[in-house]
């Protein structure tokens, strides 16, 4: 469903400002507004600094370390006295991390054959998967971009992706749930055709995370849910066939100025011998990890299996901070989470912390379970 800039941009930024508390992110407390909200972990927009974005929403930018998340409050910080190997310690506050993730959904016509039984379409699996995993990682913020969707063509007819429908935020199942209401073109949705254009659908995913700048405290995802290789009837784009356009999207969207990584789910075992979608999934994984990135899935059990695996790989960068700035010495800092102190382990193999550059603390193992678990990690610069 297009959705105009009015609606994005209603939302006064005086009732809900964000929480300062990672708890409270855990929770995924939200404002219940549908379009971006300021960052997890900013102050009040005011004093963070703020500027419009092109729909004229607001988004928040780098907090100076004045205005920083403190993770302690000035009575919590009194308690850290010093001890004989931390004799002066120095407070370090930490920004939270944010996860979000747009799951692009086809849409076409294909998606109402029967799937994995003679009673379930694919549609019903996906979507009934999909809302299984929001409901059980609600750490992350979800958002949702449906294609195909003619109302967004030019009048009204020809091969198009839609506008991603909900932006990423917290809570937002419900939402999720009332927009994939058009998989066959219900509640007055338009009805999908016969194409498949995931390609233009990871161009419209690509926009609406740069429209939230670069941002160093975010880990942006994109879940691709289809059926079949990218279509487009009677497309002579100048760019190439619609797989060829949607490898180099993938390429882009997985470049160090973009950074956002992407998984393909197919539900339909004979994409394997394509090779368009192992290949997109390929083009954006060589910017990343070797983790897979193309699931297969072929039965509803599997999809479900899947779609948790990538979600728990994903809610893994919730144990990644900013450091407000930068420790003096890194081989003293005193890193604790729930009261128990954390060791280094630079290979991030042992359940203690990193630094993956001089102001970004990972939480590798069981002290990133600490931190799934509601705990907040402390960090105290130790250094003469």
């Amino acid at each position: 469903m297009k959705v105009d800039g009015a609606t994005r941009a209603g939302r006064p930024k005086d009732q809900c400002l964000a929480s300062a508390s990672w708890l409270l992110v855990l929770a995924g407390m939200s404002c219940g507004y549908t379009y971006p909200v300021e960052l997890p972990g900013a102050v009040a927009v005011e004093d963070a600094g703020s500027s419009p974005d092109e729909t004229g929403g607001i988004r928040s930018v780098d907090a100076s370390a004045d205005a920083s998340v403190d993770q302690a409050s000035s009575s919590e910080r009194q308690r850290y006295r010093g001890s004989d190997d931390c004799p002066n310690p120095r407070y370090i506050p930490l920004v939270p991390n944010t996860v979000e993730m747009i799951i692009a959904l086809d849409r076409s016509t294909s998606m109402q054959q029967h799937a994995f039984d003679s009673t379930t379409t694919r549609w019903q699996a996906a979507q009934q998967a999909i809302l299984a995993a929001i409901q059980n990682h609600p750490s992350i913020q979800f958002g949702l971009e449906l294609f195909p969707w003619s109302s967004d063509c030019n009048n009204g007819a020809g091969c198009c992706a839609g506008q991603v429908s909900v932006w990423p935020g917290p809570n937002h199942s419900t939402s999720i749930a009332t927009q994939m209401a058009c998989g066959s073109g219900d509640a007055g949705c338009p009805i999908a055709g016969d194409d498949s254009p995931s390609h233009l659908a990871l161009r419209q995913c690509r926009e609406t995370f740069a429209k939230e700048g670069s941002q160093t405290r975010f880990s942006q995802f994109i879940l691709l849910v289809t059926d079949q290789d990218p279509t487009c009837s009677g497309d002579v784009s100048p760019e190439g066939s619609p797989c060829s356009v949607a490898i180099n999207e993938a390429e882009k969207l997985g470049v160090r100025n973009v950074g956002v990584q992407m998984f393909v789910v197919a539900l339909n075992s004979d994409l394997q011998s394509t090779n368009c979608l192992t290949e997109i999934a390929a083009a954006n994984a060589s910017s990343f990890s070797d983790n897979p990135q193309f699931f297969p899935a072929t039965d509803a059990t599997v999809l479900g299996q899947q779609l948790d695996t990538i979600m728990t790989s994903v809610e893994a960068n919730l144990c990644r901070f900013s450091l407000v700035r930068p420790p003096n010495n890194p081989d003293q800092l005193n890193v604790t989470v729930d009261g128990k102190r954390v060791t280094p382990d630079a290979g991030g193999q042992q359940g203690g912390w990193s630094l993956s550059d001089p102001s970004t603390l990972l939480l590798s193992g069981s002290s990133c379970a600490d931190v799934m678990a509601g705990h907040t990690p402390t960090v105290l610069d130790c250094s003469p």
